[in-house]
């Protein structure tokens, strides 16, 4: 299976997006390899497109990228660790670090770097993601003074994750926040950045911008999906995946095309719906062979197989897009992902390290 990654769509929808953000700054989630698009050649196009902030989940990512962006201006900011973590590698680096609780943060404190380290403490406004309970903030925050005081730390920001389930429930998890928020400040710590919303948050609500948004799954052109795809957001998909025909043959009345890709190079083998797993073809879980779309019907380790009885002169040799952009009429990442009971994001992630890539501009 072959990936193309579209560095141009890249660009513009980060054009797009800080756009629409400002006066709120964009922070390009960059976890996961660029969600699949490989970070060497995702960081340097986010840099001349003005991005400074990046979100690298996990300190070694921190690090690698820290070797792709020299300039201590731009913000790297890793949150995905635990006590054990190389922090002195990190606070050395330059690398913000969003912690949640006391022991990580005496971890921190004990690490021994060469300046203070830069810290975002993570409150928990309801998702459950790794966030401080409300109950035990006050105490989190009263340990931070204390290591602030003593040099060690610099707490600078207050962060968190929101469900997006609802406009009631993120409203509910907006005072949570701005709560956390008002009692760190009482507390004595000097907050310079309050972030809270991710993609979609952060593209529909003003108010959940704060200081700047985390963005991930929007910028490569991966939409929420539930019928909204990227034509509705006015951004473009940047990764497509193509296939190409090793094998046409006939059974029970139908055509079928053998692709060469499978559950190997990540394309998902199951279709999902809550408490059962239903059997291929699924209305939706579609690629698109000379313009047409086919249904697939199968997929196995290293192949698919897909119905074209309706396609009369396909050919071994023939390419396939497994998904693509809507500008090429090709099956885009959200229409799979609803069919299948997923997120485009974890498809793109799945196809990524293993694949052949083709960066184009």
């Amino acid at each position: 299976m072959k990936l193309t990654i579209n560095l141009a769509a890249y660009a513009r929808n980060l054009t797009t997006l800080q756009e629409r953000l400002t006066p709120a700054e964009l922070m390009a989630v960059v976890k996961d390899d660029a969600y699949g698009h490989g970070l060497d050649r995702i960081i340097p196009v986010a840099l001349q497109s003005g991005v400074k902030r990046f979100a690298v989940l996990d300190i070694p990512t921190g690090l690698h990228v820290r070797e792709l962006v020299a300039q201590r201006d731009v913000q790297l900011f890793a949150w995905l660790f635990d006590h054990r973590a190389d922090f002195g590698s990190a606070i050395d680096a330059n690398i913000d670090l969003g912690v949640s609780n006391r022991q990580v943060l005496d971890a921190i404190a004990a690490a021994g770097a060469t300046r203070a380290a830069r810290i975002h403490l993570k409150i928990d406004t309801g998702l459950h993601r790794n966030g401080c309970p409300p109950e035990l903030w006050p105490d989190l925050v009263a340990h931070a003074v204390a290591l602030q005081d003593a040099g060690v730390i610099d707490v600078i920001g207050i962060w968190s994750h929101i469900g997006e389930a609802s406009d009631e429930d993120d409203a509910k998890s907006r005072a949570v926040f701005i709560d956390a928020c008002d009692l760190a400040i009482r507390a004595g710590l000097n907050i310079r950045q309050q972030h809270l919303s991710a993609s979609a948050a952060s593209f529909d609500r003003p108010d959940f911008r704060f200081s700047f948004s985390r963005v991930g799954g929007f910028s490569y052109g991966v939409a929420p999906g539930d019928g909204i795809g990227p034509a509705d957001l006015g951004l473009e998909p940047v990764m497509s995946a193509t296939a190409d025909v090793i094998n046409v043959s006939s059974t029970e009345g139908m055509r079928v095309a053998t692709l060469d890709a499978g559950f190997v190079d990540g394309i998902p083998d199951w279709v999902v719906r809550p408490g059962q797993k239903l059997q291929l073809p699924q209305a939706g879980f579609d690629v698109s062979v000379r313009g047409t779309r086919s249904p697939v019907l199968s997929v196995d380790a290293q192949t698919m197989t897909v119905d074209v009885t309706h396609i009369a002169d396909i050919a071994v040799g023939d390419v396939a897009t497994i998904f693509g952009s809507h500008f090429n009429q090709a099956p885009v990442l959200q229409e799979i992902a609803d069919a299948i009971g997923t997120v485009g994001e974890e498809i793109v992630v799945r196809v990524g390290p293993r694949n052949e890539r083709e960066y184009v501009d």
